[in-house]
């Protein structure tokens, strides 16, 4: 079993890392849209809306990444007034809602993509009229690395919850 999570949480790790080379893609080509436009009077239609893009690609697979790391917002006020055990029996409530939410993610937004790649669909109202069905295929691949890091967290606060011990 530690062998599973192991490995989950090294797919999170890895695409995490991988995701946040797309910020320096996105740094990159709005430089060069601040430079053609303000430099060579020659704004560009496609390279704003490429951010665009790239910055959803970020924002929805970087997910299992922050589940990882823990660092997804919580409200901590009463709940850091209980004891490690009860915290981890209140997340193993609060985690069926979770696999809930992705799950109900991972199976509409495998619709929508399904739907984006057989309509070979495309921003309708830019110039340019960029794909759209990449961006449409990340959601169900982020919804299925959150619905394995999430598995992998619920597997450990369960055992703590009744052993009180931590699962590495």
């Amino acid at each position: 079993m530690r062998r599973v999570l192991a490995f989950i949480d090294s797919v999170s790790e890895w695409s995490g890392k991988l995701v946040s080379w797309l910020i320096m893609f996105i740094m990159g080509f709005l430089l060069i849209e601040v430079a053609l436009r303000f430099l060579f009077n020659a704004p560009t239609i496609w390279i704003h809306e490429l951010c665009m893009h790239l910055f959803g690609f970020f924002s929805v697979l970087a997910g299992a990444y922050v589940l990882l790391h823990k660092q997804h917002v919580k409200i901590d006020i009463i709940y850091l007034q209980f004891s490690p055990r009860v915290r981890a029996a209140i997340d193993t409530v609060t985690y069926m809602i979770f696999f809930m939410y992705i799950g109900t993610m991972f199976y509409y937004g495998t619709v929508l993509a399904i739907r984006a790649v057989e309509l070979n669909q495309t921003v309708s109202p830019s110039p340019w009229g960029s794909p759209i069905w990449p961006l449409k295929i990340a959601l169900p691949v982020a919804a299925l690395l959150l619905l394995l890091q999430g598995l992998a967290d619920f597997i450990r606060t369960v055992n703590f919850a009744v052993t009180g011990k931590e699962m590495s």
